[in-house]
């Protein structure tokens, strides 16, 4: 769907939708899907949009996207939380938004300007203070939050105020109530892009909050029960979880054509026949399987587009040290490239993507999904199916069968790798046992962590928190429309770095993306292809699929659009014909 730019990275979405293609005849259809929906009927005032979001297990309902990394709670979110700024094609910052920003390269600032427009749900105006304090929330360790990163870091004083030596982030200068300076320690090339991490573009209302001590934001009832909001709609009903009740913030500038929308998650082998039945006008976050049983019906309409999305399988080849920072591991059964690369030349991928893939999905090179363009590295091929160049990497790595049928490492000790997944649907449970046969074919041992799969939000506390009872796993990422922000990912310090992969090669790439030279685009563009190949070999994170996000509509729904460059405006445009 057209998710709110709230900033920095990728947010791990629910359940791992491995589906591919091999052949590029399977994305015909797939290329023919549209991105909006025209009808040619009146709309009418007024009127309840039921909204369907397809989710197995319940959204985390924290209504901050300076706190909230999960996938499903910013979809369920994005009638409320909405970005400050306004986005051009090509998704750099432009005029006219909530909020504009302009940037001074040699004093080393950007300036925020909020308009007038922008109030929050009970009538206060947004002002500077907001935006301050979503960086305080962001950065301060009793928050917690996934989001702080090292690009925030370049804020001056944003590591002291981290780290607990000072009291206010001195980079953030509120000039007045509508203006705040933002004081760099380096201009960086991406600044000027939404979700490039430099920039938060987003606000918490400090009026409504202040008096919450940041260790109990995360339980708050002001954020997950009564949100305050600055976009079209406020929250009027919330079932934690479950649903949500959305009704019109009049203090937006803009009065929304409907009067209510009810958004409500639901399991996925109970959504075509909910929509068939009438219960929802929209179905959001579908899968292939999903499509593929109703583009044929008369009374919807399928819009779909390439989506800012991949997804992956992973290694932990490190742990958590004990500031928090990823180091590598030696000692991880998964340390070894040569098996990592043995495990993603095994994988069948074609015989999934033709029983699967319903002709939405495609299989990856990189992790930099196409939709970039040319910042996707096409000289990077990937991992294809090929089981003797597999079993020749472990036997000329000193792997040995066994009379079980299995290896030992080289070392001779026994090979166990356990594997961690979601139980987000039938297809992902068969795709992963599968996989898992074809890892026996291989001659490596693979068992499910526990032996089960796993609740998507248990998942993602283990991903988190560095847990190390796991091998590998399989995710998905939503990414930013900034596309060397899929690097910053991969640091030292990122939170998103869940196989704590770190070498001095991997981090010199990455800064190079970020340095003086990157203001030349064809030298950034140089460095990220080289980073994708680097990527490739290391084998870390091997990347599955791209995909194609796509929504059902019913007949009696006008202005539906998957348009990014809608911004705000979407769900104000969004109306019934009865």
């Amino acid at each position: 769907m057209n998710k709110a730019k709230l900033g920095k990275v990728a947010i791990l979405l629910l359940g791992m939708m491995i589906f591919w293609i091999s052949e590029p005849l399977w994305q015909v259809q797939a290329d023919s899907l549209k991105m909006e929906y025209k009808n040619p009927k009146k709309a009418k005032k007024g009127g309840t949009l039921r909204v369907g979001y397809i989710n197995n297990g319940a959204f985390k309902g924290i209504f901050s996207p300076e706190i909230a990394d999960d996938g499903p709670t910013l979809e369920l979110a994005q009638f409320g939380m909405v970005s400050l700024f306004k986005i051009d094609p090509n998704n750099e910052f432009k005029r006219g938004g909530l909020a504009d920003i302009s940037f001074d390269r040699k004093n080393k600032t950007a300036t925020v300007k909020i308009s007038k427009r922008a109030k929050w749900s009970d009538g206060h105006p947004v002002v500077a203070r907001d935006l301050s304090f979503a960086y305080e929330i962001v950065a301060n360790k009793a928050v917690g939050s996934s989001h702080y990163s090292e690009e925030l870091e370049n804020i001056e004083g944003m590591r002291e105020y981290h780290n607990g030596t000072a009291d206010k982030i001195s980079g953030l200068e509120e000039k007045d109530d509508k203006t705040l300076v933002i004081h760099f320690k380096k201009m960086k090339p991406t600044m000027t892009t939404t979700g490039s991490g430099y920039i938060l573009e987003s606000a918490e209302p400090y009026h409504y909050l202040k008096n919450v001590a940041m260790k109990d934001l995360v339980a708050s009832d002001k954020l997950r029960k009564k949100p305050l909001f600055y976009g079209p709609f406020k929250i009027k009903k919330l079932v934690q979880g479950e649903s949500i009740e959305w009704v019109p913030n009049t203090y937006y500038y803009k009065k929304p054509h409907i009067a209510k929308i009810i958004v409500e998650t639901i399991d996925n082998s109970k959504a075509v026949a909910a929509i068939k039945a009438g219960k929802f006008d929209v179905m959001l976050a579908q899968s292939p399987q999903i499509y593929n049983a109703l583009k044929k019906d008369k009374d919807l309409v399928q819009l779909g587009k390439k989506t800012y999305y991949y997804s992956y399988m992973g290694f932990r080849v490190g742990k958590l040290d004990k500031d928090g920072n990823n180091v590598m591991d030696k000692h991880t059964p998964s340390s070894d490239r040569a098996l990592r690369q043995a495990m993603a030349y095994a994988m069948n991928v074609e015989q999934v993507t033709k029983k699967f893939s319903s002709g939405l999905s495609y299989r990856a090179n990189t992790v930099v999904p196409d939709v970039f363009g040319k910042w996707n590295a096409k000289e990077v091929k990937g991992y294809k199916l090929d089981m003797k160049k597999a079993k020749k990497l472990l036997d000329d790595a000193g792997y040995k069968l066994q009379k079980d049928g299995y290896r030992t490492k080289p070392n001779g000790k026994k090979l166990t790798l356990t594997l961690m997944a979601d139980d987000s649907s039938k297809s992902q449970e068969e795709t992963i046992k599968n996989y898992i046969q074809q890892w026996k074919e291989l001659c490596v041992h693979v068992k499910l962590l526990n032996g089960r799969f796993q609740e998507f939000n248990t998942m993602v506390e283990k991903l988190s928190s560095g847990s190390t009872d796991y091998d590998l796993w399989f995710g998905a990422w939503g990414v930013t429309p900034e596309p060397t922000d899929i690097a910053n990912s991969y640091t030292v310090t990122s939170a998103y770095n869940n196989g704590h992969f770190v070498t001095k090669e991997n981090t010199e790439l990455i800064n190079s993306l970020k340095s003086d030279k990157a203001f030349d685009e064809k030298y950034r563009l140089k460095q990220f292809h080289k980073w994708q190949a680097y990527m490739d070999k290391e084998a870390f994170v091997v990347p599955i699929a791209f995909t194609h996000d796509t929504i059902s509509v019913t007949k009696h729904v006008k202005n539906m659009s998957l348009d990014p460059n809608k911004d705000n405006d979407l769900w104000v445009d969004v109306a019934l014909t009865k």
